[in-house]
Order: structure tokens, then sequence, then C-alpha cells
């Protein structure tokens, strides 16, 4: 099925996730706030639109695919917003990791524009995104989810159906705060041994041979090691994430006290300078306090 899909977003992920909807043959108008970065996509075949309300209007969907809940008020408020274009019974997707609270509040408002809404946040990273390997969490009415369905399976490898936006939010919460503890444990696993004269890689190698060995602490672990702190998933986005499990946790009277470690670790991370680094970037901060030099 052929989809007339608008983009909002070509950032770190959006670019190759909209340039893979595009490669599904689908029917592709873009928006992005800095208009260079739709360049690439245009000479491919995208059209470029002038603004939001432009990038809604006249669409079967419209994918939002931003940093967080202000930039995404910024794309959909006012006389040029995406809501201002979006038509009756069109959906809007948000593929961007969002609260609970903020997930609920948008449904409600694309909701009152007459338009049907599906939260889809996503799991990977860009080199996942440029393989369509992705996974995807989607959550919303029955309707919509069948109409978004083969774009959805356009970008990643597994997709996940809920009933609710919310719980689909709240799903990628969940595996957020999974992934940052691991990332900051390993951490200060790596940090603790080379204090003790031991070599980082040597403990590494024995964490993968463990039962605890993960792809994801090996992918961390060699970047970690590498110094190699070139953005897949920047601190700063990380550390947000975290502070959105908190905001829902207490909404929902949960406690998460290995969560708000993790996060006050990275949100050091953020302050010393390091938030537009790889989440890795952690293992560095914590070097330099057990004044380890590698």
């Amino acid at each position: 099925m052929r989809l007339r899909l608008g983009f909002i977003g070509l950032g770190t992920m959006g670019e190759p996730v909209a340039n893979n909807l595009r490669k599904a043959g689908h029917q592709l108008t873009v928006w992005t706030r800095t208009p260079a970065g739709a360049d690439a996509l245009v000479q491919k075949g995208a059209t470029r639109a002038a603004s939001p309300r432009a990038c809604a209007a006249g669409q079967d969907a419209v994918f939002l695919c931003v940093s967080d809940d202000l930039a995404n008020d910024a794309v959909l408020d006012g006389a040029d917003g995406a809501l201002a274009g979006l038509g009756r019974g069109a959906v809007l997707v948000d593929l961007g990791t969002s609260g609970t609270r903020s997930t609920r509040t948008m449904g409600e408002r694309v909701t009152k524009q007459g338009g049907l809404f599906v939260a889809a946040p996503m799991l990977g990273s860009r080199a996942a995104a440029e393989k369509a390997q992705l996974v995807v969490v989607a959550g919303g009415p029955a309707e919509a989810l069948a109409r978004v369905r083969p774009a959805l399976h356009a970008i990643g490898a597994r997709l996940f159906e809920l009933d609710s936006a919310v719980h689909a939010s709240l799903t990628k919460l969940c595996i957020a705060a999974v992934g940052a503890a691991m990332a900051t444990g390993l951490a200060e696993a790596l940090a603790l041994g080379a204090s003790g004269g031991l070599d980082p890689a040597k403990v590494l190698e024995v964490l993968q041979a463990s039962s605890f060995h993960s792809p994801f602490h090996l992918m961390k672990g060699e970047q970690m090691l590498a110094g190699d702190y070139a953005p897949r998933v920047a601190v700063r986005l990380v550390e947000k994430d975290q502070r959105l499990a908190q905001e829902a946790a207490a909404e929902q009277g949960a406690k998460l006290p290995v969560n708000e470690a993790a996060r006050a670790l990275l949100a050091q991370a953020v302050a010393s300078g390091r938030g537009d680094r790889d989440l890795a970037v952690v293992a560095d901060l914590l070097f330099e306090w057990a004044q380890v030099r590698r």
C-alpha cells in the first residue's frame, strides 16, 4: 500500500527513517528545522514542505521524529503547525520518546482536531535505523495502527502493537531505564577494575564470557575502551528519557532507585560538558574520577 506521508524532523534518527519510507515506495513530504537537512531526501525524490502545516496537509499520516516534548509543541502548534494542517481522519505518529503524560495530552489534541494518534517510539541506534532494523513499539486505535502498519514495517525489523499510545510510551521508558542501568553499571565496573590495576579490556572479555554477557555490553564496552564517543545516542537524550521514566513512576506510585542513581550520573556527564557525546562517555567521567589514565 503506497501512502502519502508527511515527515517532520530529519535529525540523527529521522533522516534514515524517512529515507526508508521513501525506499519502500511511499509518497514522502518532509520538513525539518534546518532546511539543508532535507536536501539529500529532496534530491532522492521527496517533496520539501515550507512549514509543518504544509507537511501535514493532504497526507494519510504524519510522522514526528523530534527530540523532546518542547520540540513536539514547536512543530505542532500555531498557524503554521502540523495540527493546523492535519486532515480529518489522518494519523499523527510520534516516533520520539515522550512521557506518558505528554503522550496522553498529544493524543487528546489530535483527536480534538479530528485525527487519529499513534505513539510509536523506536528502539535502536542510527546504524539500525539506516538498515531498517529498529524495534518499534506502536500503540493507538486499531484503525490507526492498521493504516500506518505498512509504513512501520518499512522502518523496523520488529513491530510490537499495543492498544494504547500511553502504554507504548511507557514500554519505551521501561526499556530505556534498563539501557541506562546497563551502560552506567558497565562504565562503573570498567573504572573500578582499572583503578585496581586491571586491564579494562580483560574485564570486558570476562564479562562477555559470563552469564551477564550481552550485545549491548559488548558494543558500549568497546566504545568505552576506544574512547569512541561519536554520538549514536547523546547522553543528554538518555538523561531526558530517565527523567520521563521518573515522572511516570511518580504518577503511577512506583519507585525507581536504580534509575535515580543512573540518571544522577548521566546528569553529571551532561553538566561536565559531555551532553552531546555518546552514552558511552559516562566511562570517561568515571575514569576521570578514579584518576585512571588510559
